[in-house]
C-alpha cells in the first residue's frame, strides 16, 4: 500500500484517499497478465498463420480474382521492368498511397490516444473506479471489433470497394461521438461508456481499411511495400500519441487532450475526403505502366535494329 500511495502521490494516512489506494492495491501484481495473455495469443496467432496462410489463390489451385490483372507479361521470355521501376510507379510516386499514409497518422493518434490513456482519464477526470474504467475501455474494444466487421461490409456493399470513402464516414462519426463524450461529462456512466464505445466502433474501421486500400492501390505485386509504408506512418502516430498526450495532460489538463484528439480526427476526415474521387484500386495504373514500358522497350529495340 505504501508503494502504491507513493506512485499516486497520495498520503496513506489520509482516510479520504484510502479507498483509492485500496482499490489499486486489490489489483497488485495483476498487471503481469496484461503481458502474458497478449503474448500467448500472439504466439498462437503466428502458428495459425504459418500453417494456414497461402501466398495467392493460384497456390491452392484457384483462379485469380477478376479485375486483378496487372498487365505484367506472362509470355515466355517476355521482358519485364525492374522491380524498382514498378515500386516507384505504384508506391513511391502514387499520391493515393501517400494520402493513406498521412491519414494513418491521424487514425493512430486518435485510436491509441483513447486506448492507452482512456483508463487514466476516466479515473482522474471522471472519477471512475478502476473497475468501471476498465469496463469502459473494454466496451470500447468490443464495439471496435463489431465496427471493424461493419466497416468491411459497408465498404463492399455501400461504397463498392472504395475503402477510402468508408474511412471518411468512420472518422467523421468517431469525431461526433468523441465530441459528445467530452462535452457532456455529467452523463451517467453507462451512457458515457456507450458514447466512448461508439467512438471505438468507428475509429477501428479506418485502422483496418487503410491496409486494404493501400494493397488495392499498390496492386498485389506491391501490396507488401505499400502496407509496410502505411504501417510506419501509423506507428509514428502511436509514438506521437504516447509522448504528446502525456505532455498535454500534465500541462493543460485532460479536456485539452480530448480537444486535440477531436481536432486530429477532423484532420483525418479531411484527409480521407481529399481522395473521395480516387479509384477503388490501382490496377488500371499498373496496366498503363506496363503498356508504357512495352512501348519504350519496343522503341529501344527499333533503334537497335536501325543501328545494326
Amino acid at each position: 500500500i505504501q508503494t502504491i500511495a507513493a506512485n499516486l502521490n497520495l498520503d496513506p494516512s489520509d482516510s479520504e484517499h484510502m479507498k483509492t489506494i485500496l482499490s489499486y492495491a486489490s489489483h497488485w501484481d495483476a498487471w503481469k497478465w496484461c503481458f502474458w495473455l497478449p503474448a500467448c495469443l500472439a504466439v498462437c496467432g503466428a502458428l495459425w498463420l504459418y500453417v494456414g496462410l497461402r501466398d495467392d489463390p493460384r497456390s491452392v489451385g484457384l483462379p485469380e480474382l477478376p479485375g486483378t490483372h496487372t498487365g505484367k507479361s506472362d509470355a515466355k521470355g517476355g521482358k519485364t521492368p525492374s522491380r524498382g521501376k514498378f515500386l516507384k510507379a505504384m508506391v513511391w510516386t502514387n499520391r493515393w498511397i501517400w494520402t493513406l499514409c498521412i491519414a494513418n497518422i491521424f487514425v493512430y493518434v486518435m485510436r491509441m490516444g483513447i486506448l492507452d490513456w482512456g483508463p487514466k482519464f476516466l479515473t482522474e477526470a471522471r472519477n471512475m473506479s478502476i473497475e468501471d474504467a476498465a469496463w469502459s475501455v473494454g466496451a470500447f474494444e468490443i464495439f471496435a471489433i463489431i465496427g471493424t466487421i461493419f466497416a468491411g461490409w459497408a465498404t463492399d456493399h455501400i461504397f463498392h470497394g472504395k475503402a477510402h470513402r468508408m474511412c471518411f464516414v468512420c472518422m467523421a462519426l468517431a469525431v461526433v461521438f468523441m465530441g459528445i463524450f467530452i462535452m457532456f461529462p455529467g452523463l451517467p456512466i453507462i451512457v458515457s461508456t456507450l458514447f466512448l464505445a461508439m467512438a471505438g466502433f468507428f475509429i477501428y474501421g479506418p485502422q483496418a481499411l487503410i491496409g486494404i486500400a493501400s494493397a488495392n492501390h499498390a496492386t498485389k505485386e506491391a501490396s507488401a511495400t505499400a502496407n509496410g509504408l502505411a504501417g510506419i506512418f501509423g506507428y509514428f502516430g502511436s509514438f506521437v500519441s504516447a509522448i504528446g498526450i502525456g505532455i498535454v495532460a500534465d500541462r493543460w489538463g485532460w479536456n485539452m487532450v480530448f480537444y486535440i484528439i477531436i481536432a486530429v480526427g477532423i484532420l483525418g476526415a479531411l484527409t480521407f475526403i481529399s481522395m473521395w474521387m480516387a479509384p477503388r484500386d490501382g490496377y488500371a495504373r499498373s496496366n498503363k505502366f506496363y503498356e508504357e514500358q512495352e512501348a519504350i522497350d519496343g522503341l529501344h529495340e527499333g533503334e537497335s535494329h536501325e543501328s545494326k
